[in-house]
Formats: structure tokens, sequence, C-alpha cells
């Protein structure tokens, strides 16, 4: 009997161990294997917590087993099959909710999952000899131990895959520099292309493809891809697609450290940038707000004599940056100001409109917080010879995509906004400002599980961000942990959840044509397509 036991804990322990091995092999690829971006995570604490409990449940009865199990072969068994066992229900959970995290297949997480399938191999051969042998000379029942040691080598896995993607970063950063210098190398000698960059601390995805789709009205344009906006993602973008034969390559920069946009110049060397806004989006990894606004204008500081830098004239954060400019910088400068153009806009449910130099633009898009995005590419577009009628055509033509906020039909007839590719402090307050306008009369309700990466400035933008959704929203469903306190529960019910699962049972009967819920962040996407799989 003991033996199935013990058979039935090493297969429930083997499922265990390849879930959490692909979660944490996830997680590291979601930080793009990054120290500082995981410890930032780590400080957020939050789908950490159902494995933090999983193991302060396994150190105890780790510990529990020398204090007084040891004595007691069958109980410990018993505790140990009921532990996994109960793994393996939420494992279930998981599957069945399509919650599973995995990370994306690519030859850095094959190599990852083969050194931990060999590491467990090798402890698994290990752990039969020193059975034997510790066993022997303590007296300590061979299965008993064999169960102890399955237990203690669980709760290594965390550090297991950490150890093992640190051993190999080195080998794969190598790799990096050797592709970001053929990227460079290949760039310098191009000479018809010229490179438009776009940094800032939201708006870069957006900026971008409205460019793309302005300037290919007229010219051959290529892009980065996506959120590819890393310098191998640049370099990547370079090798594979920038030639001769476009004339313009807009490319995307992102960054959580000064000295990467400036590594990004070096690669493309932008002949013009556009900076669409700075806040405190990733302080936490900037170090403060000087770092990050020293990181962004790394790319206008990089710009050519003969370049052009676009910058909008309505972030405060750019404004306090400029008044500092030394009198040798050489570039022309142009700024463009949503806030001036307030008096002819014009919001709708579907679309904004606005005039810009008495010529009218249609926006297909929700928000009007769109529009300094749109201005920036509107302004680079004319610079570059194109006329405010065939750019206003063109922004006609422009098309909600994944990277923006969407209008989606909901269960009960009710309306989503998904705006849950990215969250940022000034687009959640922007999101709000679009459903309190367009829906008037209507329910509002918000899912949103914060903003990361914030540092010390978390509990100040939170404060600020929980304040707008009591002025507007009727419901807030908050998947905090923290900072609980900073809702302000006057005008909207705060209702705070630790748990997505938690948050959709909830939704169920609260949806019908006159309700309309605020999809807000990446967390908060996945509430989106639970709640559509229930319906």
């Amino acid at each position: 009997m003991s033996s199935i036991i013990s058979i039935t804990i090493l297969i429930l322990f083997l499922i265990k161990i390849v879930r959490d091995s692909l979660f944490y092999v996830w997680l590291w690829q979601m930080k793009e294997y990054r120290i500082d971006r995981m410890i930032s995570y780590l400080k957020e604490d939050r789908q950490m917590i159902k494995n933090n409990i999983f193991y302060c449940i396994a150190i105890v009865l780790f510990i529990l087993f020398f204090i007084i199990l040891k004595d007691y072969p069958n109980v410990f068994s018993y505790l140990v099959l009921l532990f996994f066992t109960l793994a393996i229900f939420e494992i279930i959970k998981e599957v069945k909710n399509k919650s599973l995290k995995r990370p994306k297949l690519t030859f850095k997480v094959a190599l990852i999952l083969l050194l931990i399938l060999i590491f467990y191999s090798l402890s698994f051969l290990y752990s039969i000899i020193l059975g034997y042998i510790f066993a022997f000379d303590s007296g300590i029942n061979i299965l008993s131990f064999f169960i102890i040691y399955l237990l203690f080598i669980y709760l290594l896995i965390s550090v297991i895959a950490t150890l093992i993607i640190l051993l190999i970063n080195p080998f794969f950063n190598f790799q990096k520099k050797r592709i970001i210098k053929r990227a460079a190398k290949k760039m310098k000698g191009l000479k018809k292309v010229k490179v438009i960059g776009i940094t800032g601390s939201y708006g870069k995805t957006s900026t971008k493809e409205f460019l793309y789709a302005i300037l290919s009205q007229k010219y051959k344009v290529v892009k980065t891809e996506g959120n590819n906006n890393t310098n191998i993602g640049v370099a990547y973008t370079v090798l594979n697609k920038v030639s001769d034969g476009y004339d313009y390559f807009i490319c995307e920069m992102g960054a959580y450290k000064i000295g990467e946009i400036k590594e990004m110049c070096e690669i493309v060397s932008p002949k013009i940038g556009i900076l669409t806004g700075i806040n405190e989006q990733h302080v936490d990894l900037f170090g403060s707000m000087e770092n990050t606004i020293k990181a962004k204008f790394e790319l206008i500081e990089s710009l050519p004599k003969d370049g052009m830098a676009i910058l909008n004239g309505d972030n405060k954060y750019i404004k306090l940056r400029i008044k500092n400019w030394s009198e040798g910088f050489s570039p022309t400068v142009k700024f463009f100001r949503a806030e001036a153009l307030t008096p002819s806009i014009k919001v709708y449910q579907d679309c904004v409109e606005f005039i810009y130099k008495n010529q009218e633009f249609k926006l297909n898009l929700l928000g009007k917080h769109y529009i300094e995005n749109v201005l920036s590419a509107i302004i680079t577009a004319e610079y570059l010879g194109m006329s405010l009628d065939e750019i206003s055509e063109a922004v006609k033509k422009i098309k909600p995509t994944e990277f923006m906020m969407r209008k989606l039909d909901g269960p009960n007839n009710s309306i989503f906004i998904d705006d849950s590719y990215s969250a940022n402090p000034d687009g959640v307050i922007a999101a709000l400002n679009y459903i309190d306008k367009a829906y008037k009369d209507y329910k509002k309700i918000i899912v949103f599980p914060g903003i990361i990466e914030l540092g010390s400035k978390s509990e100040e933008v939170h404060k600020k961000l929980f304040d707008k959704i009591d002025e507007v929203c009727d419901v807030a469903y908050i998947i905090r942990i923290k900072n609980q306190e900073l809702g302000i529960k006057n005008n909207c019910r705060f209702i705070f959840k630790d748990d997505f699962n938690k948050i959709t049972n909830l939704f169920k009967n609260n949806l019908d044509e006159k309700t309309v819920v605020l999809f807000e962040s990446r967390g908060a996407g996945v509430v989106m397509k639970r709640l559509k799989n229930y319906f």
C-alpha cells in the first residue's frame, strides 16, 4: 500500500513540477529575462500568491517531518498525498479556465526546460542512492525519505529555474551583442532609408501605427512590429526587414533604464525623433523621475544637427526638461499640443473629430486621448512632404488594432471597452474620460489590476486613479492586494479581489444593454476573455 501511495505522490509531484517550471519560465520570459524587472514584479506580489501558499504548506510539512512525523510515516505520506492532490486540483482549474501559464516556445525556452529536466532526472537518481544510505544510517523509512526529498526539491523549483536562466544568460547576451553589431553595420551601409524614432512612457505603439498608416499612403515604409521595441527587437527588424527599398523606417524604442534608448539610436541613427510623453510608468526600474526623463530624451539628444525633434508640448515633464536645454541643441524642434485643439474636438462613441490648421480630421477610434498621438504623426507626415488633404484621407482609414482601445460586444447586449493591451496612468485617466462622456446614461464598471513598476510612486499614482474611478464609475473591480485603503468608496463601489476567477464570477448577473465595462490593463483582459466563455 505504501508503495502505491509513493508512486501516486511521485506522479502528482511530476505534474506539479511541470506546471511550476512552465510558470516560472513564462514569468522570466515575460520580464525579458531581466533581473531588475523580476525584482520589481516580486515587490508587487500578485500572481505569486497561490504559489506562496503551497510553498508555505510544503515548508510546514517539511519541518513537521523532522519534529514529529518521521515517527509516523503513514500519516506523513497521506498528508503529502493530500498536499499534492490539492495542488493538482488547482492545476485542473487553471486548465479549465484557460489560465495555465506557459512560455512561448523559443530556442532559449527549450534549452531552459531541457536543463530543468536534466536537473530533476539527476535528482531522482541521487535521491535513490542517498535514500538507501541515509535511511540505513538514520533509521528513517526509505519511502518516507523519498517523499521528504520530493518535497525538498519541490521547494527548489523557483530557485533552480532562476539559477539556470542566470547561468545561460551570459551566452545569450553575447549572441545578442553580435546581432546588434551586425544590425548597426547594416544600417551604416544603407543610403536611402531614413529612420523615425518614437519613444515615451506611453503612446509609442499607437503613434507608430498611426504614422505608418499615414506615410504608407505615399511612401514605402517599414516598421518594428507589435511591441518589439527592445535593442534586440530593433536589431532583428533591421536585419530581416529594413533595406534601401524603403523610404522610411519607423522604429519604436522602449526602455527600462538609462542608456537603452541611446543604444538603439546607435544602431539605427534616427533623423527624426518623436517623444510622445513622459509619466511615472516604469519609474521603479528607472529609479526616479529624473532618470526617466533623461532616458526618454536620449532619442532627442541623439538626433543629428539637421534632424527634427517632435515633442509633446502639453506634457509637464517634457516642459520641465526643455527649460534646462543647452543653447547648443541643434536639431529643429516642433511641438504638438492636443490641448490647443480642444474647442474643435468632438467625441462620439465610435470616433473623434477635430480641426488642425483649418483641416477637418476624423479618427475612427475611441477617445480623444488618441488625438495627441495622431497629431504627432500628422506633424511628422506634413514635415516629410504630405499635404493636409492627403493626411486627412489617410487618417480616416486608420482602424483600431489589438494595441488600441476597442469597442466589443459583451454578453447580454452589454458593451465592452477593451483597453487591456497595456496600462499607464495617463491612459487609464483618458479611458475613464472616454466612457464618462460617451456613455453618460450607462452603468459604468471598470476591471483594473493596477499598474506595476511604479516603485515609490505607486501609492500616489493609484490614489489619483482611484479618485478618478470613484468620480466616473459605479462599480470598480480592483485586482490588487496592496493599497486597498486607497479606494474612495463614495460614489463608486470598490471591490478588491486577489483572484481573476472571483472577479469573473461576480459579473454573471451584472451585464445588460445599459452597462459598459472598461477592461484596463492586461490582467483585466484575462477577465474579459473568461466572461465571454461564460455566456
